[in-house]
């Protein structure tokens, strides 16, 4: 019971600050109308001359009200000597709901009264003015000057329900008000709470180490938002997290084997006494050892072109002569083939020169060892980019296959397998080149009937550093 209450506490601050929140601004609200309210009121809201109209006519009609009154308060005081006049004064105010007091003629001459009061006061007569109106209620001040005295009589009331009789009134209702607003107001912040609740418990989940722990996406929103944008970041993470098992299992498969062969080969140079067996020996550990270097080399590369890596630094690149020079620096591996590259005069592109050059040239090298007699290369270039596409007439791509080929160390059955060599990342480090370039990579079937590996990438993506490569 203390857990499950212990787990409420977030509602009950998050229900408690909007509850405040919104009593705050009803409050702040009222009180904005009030004021807006009683400036549109007379006399506040009329010109000098409309005022003065004003308080003629609602003078005349509270001189006419009061009358009475005026003259009771006259009569008795003045049947008293003046001396006592402020006792008998003092004497009523208990019995009125408003003040009554005795003021000299000059402090209430020195008041900011209309003409039409100063005249009647200036002929010994009851006065009344209207000094404010507003929505809750109107001050009204009377004066009554006593005969021959320099005193009068001033009582200052205010017409309409007072500010407690208000809340008296209102009381019962306000708080009808103040608990239905917080029964709806409960209402909308329960779902909200808990969708927020299974959302946190999910990311606990998650944090923990269940890559398979989503969000509900149907919460409303934007609670339904946050938990998609969740699920994206999640499935992304499971996706790399998968990866990086596999590359490490793929890693570990590939160093053992050529880890064995050179156990294999000391075993075999500890036991042989033939310098020219001795000799083959080394030379075959001389390989795995090239193996391996080939191996840390590709997969540093591979690392380098992650997605958090920094920009690559662009510059100019003739990619007809990057081409041209791969040819013949790529020859040696299979000196029967004649490729051919398919330009329309010289090409040039941007782009980072070093990583370029690695992608084409690690589709050239794979097309040499798939392609039957033919590898031709196309270069082209228009106003959205560059696009290089290598073909081959080798046995082809398998549409079902293709999705896959650019994954870390994948290899595919039949004749593209390991018998033609490499470790299964060219292809991968050609994805990754392209990704930093904010390009892409794809396969189709060449015209030759074997594959077409196609790269095309945009002149200069926004964000790119224009200088030279810094990785």
């Amino acid at each position: 019971m203390k857990q499950h209450l212990r787990s409420l506490r977030p509602l009950g601050g998050l229900f408690f600050r909007m509850y405040a929140g919104i009593i705050v601004a009803i409050v702040l609200a009222v009180t904005l109308m009030l004021e807006l309210a009683s400036r549109r009121m007379p006399p506040q809201s009329l010109d000098t001359s409309q005022a003065e109209v004003h308080s003629e006519s609602s003078g005349r009609e509270l001189e006419g009200l009061t009358q009475g009154l005026q003259w009771l308060i006259e009569k008795e005081l003045l049947s008293q000597p003046q001396e006592r006049w402020a006792e008998v004064v003092a004497g009523w105010r208990p019995h009125f709901d408003y003040p009554i007091e005795l003021r000299p003629r000059d402090a209430v001459l020195a008041m900011n009264l209309p003409t039409r009061v100063r005249e009647r006061l200036a002929r010994g007569l009851p006065s009344a003015w209207m000094h404010s109106s507003g929505v809750a209620g109107d001050r009204v001040l009377l004066f009554l000057p006593l005969r021959g005295s320099e005193q009068l009589v001033v009582q200052s009331l205010r017409l309409g329900p007072g500010p407690q009789r208000v809340v008296e009134f209102l009381g019962l209702e306000t708080s009808v008000l103040l608990i239905v607003l917080g029964l709806a107001l409960l209402a909308l912040t329960w779902p909200l709470y808990r969708h927020v609740t299974r959302l946190a418990a999910t990311a606990s989940a998650f944090g923990e180490g269940d890559f398979q722990a989503r969000a509900e996406s149907r919460a409303p929103e934007p609670i339904g938002h946050m938990a998609r944008t969740f699920n994206d970041m999640a499935e992304r993470i499971q996706r790399m997290s998968q990866e990086q098992q596999a590359s490490l299992q793929a890693i570990s498969h590939e160093l053992r084997t050529p880890i064995s062969r050179l156990h294999f080969a000391l075993y075999m140079a500890r036991e042989t006494g033939d310098v020219e067996a001795l000799h083959a020996q080394l030379g075959d550990m001389e390989k795995d050892v090239g193996e391996l270097d080939q191996l840390t080399e590709e997969l540093l590369t591979y690392t380098r072109l992650h997605r958090d890596a920094p920009p690559l630094e662009w510059a100019r690149v003739d990619l007809t002569a990057m081409v041209t020079d791969l040819f013949r620096q790529l020859s040696v591996f299979n000196p029967d083939l004649k490729p051919r590259l398919h330009a329309e005069g010289l090409v040039e592109g941007t782009g980072s020169e070093r990583y370029l050059r690695r992608a084409i040239g690690n589709l050239i090298r794979n097309a040499q060892r798939h392609a039957r007699s033919e590898l031709h290369v196309h270069v082209r270039q228009d106003a959205s980019g560059c696009t290089v596409s290598v073909d081959d007439d080798g046995p082809g791509i398998p549409p079902e296959e293709r999705e896959r080929l650019f994954l870390p160390f994948t290899r595919l059955d039949d004749s593209r397998n390991r018998k033609t060599g490499g470790h299964g990342l060219g292809l991968a480090i050609v994805h990754r080149v392209m990704q930093a370039h904010q390009g892409h990579a794809s396969v189709a079937e060449a015209p030759l009937g074997g594959a077409r590996v196609t790269l095309s990438w945009p002149r200069l993506p926004s964000g790119a550093v224009t200088n030279g490569d810094n990785r």
